[in-house]
């Protein structure tokens, strides 16, 4: 009998034993793609960020903007920006006469389907990006990743108020229009149970080239 006791606690101790290292990896587990999930998302928001500063501190460059507005209003549906397209000259200074090319660039924001967060079934979109040259065809130029649940431009004026029609305003005054104010929101592409992290949200007001 006592050997058969004996051999009951061995089992019983080995499979608490098996249970707490299963439970142990799979915390791990968890954390790991917790990690990778939050790193994906913050390099991808880093990278969206950086193309949109590019793109917005060149807008109105090289225009005359008491003859031309450089941009069309933002597009805005139910509180976000779903489409913007704006103008910038490119000067070719090694040839004489010196060469402009104008370039368009549009963005438009596209859905992507639905997702959950916390709880919560989110919309998601991402950003088309494109540019045509000197009046040409449109040509696909970059696309955001498809997890942005907020995406939104403003023009602002000096105060950094932002400006309702802000393309009539620049159209009469030209210096009115001073910023361009970019925010959006990114969600991660899956939650695990402990998931802490859920959105990253990213801000910036780039000064308008005068």
């Amino acid at each position: 009998m006592h050997v058969i006791f004996d051999n009951l606690n061995a089992l019983v101790i080995g499979g608490v034993v098996v249970m707490v290292i299963l439970s142990m990896q799979m915390r791990v587990a968890e954390i790991n793609i917790e990690e990778t999930a939050n790193y994906m998302v913050k390099r991808q928001g880093v990278d969206l960020a950086t193309w949109m500063e590019d793109d917005l501190m060149s807008l109105g460059l090289n225009i005359d903007k008491s003859a031309e507005v450089p941009f069309i209003n933002p597009v805005d549906s139910a509180g976000i920006t779903v489409a913007f397209e704006f103008i910038q000259d490119s000067i070719n200074t090694t040839v004489s006469p010196p060469d402009t090319i104008r370039i368009t660039t549009r963005y438009d924001l596209v859905s992507t389907g639905t997702t959950e967060v916390d709880g919560e079934n989110v919309n998601i979109y991402a950003v088309q990006r494109r540019q045509r040259l000197d009046g040409g065809p449109w040509m696909d130029a970059g696309r955001s990743p498809g997890i942005l649940s907020h995406f939104r431009i403003d023009m602002l004026n000096r105060d950094a108020v932002p400006i309702s029609d802000p393309a009539g305003v620049a159209a009469t005054k030209p210096d009115s229009i001073q910023n361009t104010r970019v925010r959006f929101t990114l969600v991660t592409p899956f939650e695990t149970n402990r998931s802490t992290l859920s959105r990253i949200y990213y801000g910036s007001t780039l000064m308008i080239p005068q």
